[in-house]
């Protein structure tokens, strides 16, 4: 079985004006769909960030002629994580389909029959068209708001671990937000918060000593502050989880993370971490340290959904409900866009599950080229664009100075 054609689809996507500590997320994002397929007529499908085209365009020849199952040569002569995690995934998409089994199983086997994700809410504008929108179209800028958009999300995929995204309003704002939310879902409801590194060390340690005053159920707090060294000082200071995808985000970042014990989670993303088997290989580094995983997400689309979750059941270290940010996207380019049964997915095969629809596929590829997404990757070219993104909604003057509180 030979690999004879990588195809680089670029997508743009409708996207909710979330906000967050970089700014505010514009109106259309992009994606970017890998799609293989061998002499035999074999497909395979991947899905990674909207920046990654010209990258993958640029490995067609290592790609083009290989055998599906080398996948390891491929992974050192690329040295890019990103753009080696794209072409993994579809990789064993691609021979799942063809052995007639779920990727699950190509990855060692589930651990879990389904994987549970979190209620993932959002400080937010209007969206240009309220009344079409995935979620909670309307503008959430208070606690009050943030609960009204939580009855949302549990009523429509059964969500029972609730994440804020902070950093966005004053810490006691947000404190609020937890309490509102406690009170309405319950005190035992777990909670999470994820400031994205905008608050000090001194405000940190201030809060995560009321949390622990407090009655509320939060599993740990994701970035609070702006560096690991922050982190290391943090927990120097405090016995609360912290958990991190800012700052422990590749292999390398592990070690000086253990030995300063600056955090307690690593939240993994198969989109940068090597791929669905480098997010298994971050399973077993770990558990060897004792560390717990969850999983980051971010504006992904049906195939990206799929992969989380199948790499997910065959993680046995996630602990955590993961992250996703698909009940959002009002636009997708599967078939059969995945849904939440009690907050849980269970992933199926053969392969990923998923199948493109090539009408919706083709009116994405039309929106990005008649559109300016935003196809952000790295923190630093989140900070460009979501100034840029700041600037739409009216706040010309924002900077994204950190800690900010």
């Amino acid at each position: 079985m030979r690999i004879t054609d990588l195809e680089v689809i670029p997508v743009a996507h409708r996207e909710p004006r979330l906000r967050n500590s970089w700014g505010g997320h514009s109106d259309v994002a992009a994606r970017t769909i890998v799609r293989l397929t061998t002499a035999d007529g074999e497909v395979g499908i991947g899905e990674t960030y909207g920046d990654q085209a010209d990258a993958l365009e640029r490995v067609r020849p290592l790609v083009e002629g290989m055998n599906p199952f080398e996948r390891r040569p491929l992974e050192f002569r690329l040295q890019d994580p990103m753009v080696y995690g794209a072409v993994d995934t579809a990789l064993h998409d691609l021979i799942g389909r063809a052995m007639d089994e779920p990727v699950y199983n190509l990855l060692g086997g589930k651990v879990r029959d389904e994987v549970e994700f979190s209620g993932y809410l959002f400080y937010k504008q209007e969206d240009a068209d309220p009344e079409s929108a995935a979620v909670a179209g309307y503008e959430v800028m208070s606690a009050e708001d943030v609960v009204r958009e939580a009855r949302e999300f549990v009523d429509v995929g059964g969500f029972e671990t609730l994440k804020l995204k902070g950093g966005v309003l004053p810490p006691d704002e947000e404190l609020r937000t937890l309490e509102l939310l406690a009170e309405e879902f319950g005190r035992d409801t777990p909670l999470r918060i994820d400031p994205n590194g905008t608050w000090s060390v001194e405000t940190t340690v201030d809060i995560a000593r009321r949390l622990r005053d407090s009655e509320l159920n939060v599993q740990f707090l994701e970035d609070p502050v702006p560096t690991l060294n922050a982190h290391r000082r943090l927990k120097e200071r405090i016995d609360y989880p912290i958990a991190t995808n800012m700052y422990v985000v590749d292999f390398d970042e592990i070690a000086p993370a253990v030995r300063q014990e600056a955090v307690d989670i690593i939240l993994s993303d198969h989109h940068y971490w090597g791929g669905l088997s480098g997010n298994v290989d971050l399973d077993r580094v770990a558990r060897t340290f004792d560390l717990g995983v969850g999983m980051h997400s971010n504006s992904h689309l049906g195939v990206s959904m799929a992969a989380m979750a199948h790499v997910a059941v065959a993680m046995p270290t996630v602990r955590y409900a993961c992250d996703t940010h698909y009940p959002w996207m009002a636009e997708d380019v599967v078939e059969d866009p995945l849904e939440f049964e009690d907050g849980c997915i269970a992933p199926e095969g053969p392969g990923l599950g998923v199948e493109l629809d090539e009408d919706r596929l083709a009116r994405a590829r039309r929106k990005y080229e008649e559109s300016d997404p935003l196809a952000y990757s790295s923190v630093e070219s989140m900070a460009a664009e979501y100034a840029d993104a700041m600037d739409d909604i009216g706040r010309s003057d924002w900077l994204p100075n950190k800690p900010r509180w």
